[in-house]
């Protein structure tokens, strides 16, 4: 008998493995428009801006995000 057959052990995700198989927001969540904070383009990201709190653009947010 396999992994496969009858489910096996798959740390209780039910087959699907690791993040649910999807990867990424795109078409599941809706879109805010928003403004980059570093270089002020227009921009949308998956959640609503909060003020007080920046947001970035793609290539802006590369360059902030902490590895």
């Amino acid at each position: 008998m396999s992994f496969d057959d009858e489910g096996g052990d798959r740390g209780g995700r039910g087959g699907g493995g690791g993040r649910g198989g999807g990867g990424g927001f795109r078409g599941d969540r809706p879109m805010y428009d928003a403004v980059c904070s570093d270089c002020g383009q227009e921009c949308q990201v998956p959640f609503k801006p909060t003020d007080g709190r920046p947001v970035y653009c793609r290539d802006c947010y590369q360059k902030h995000k902490k590895f």
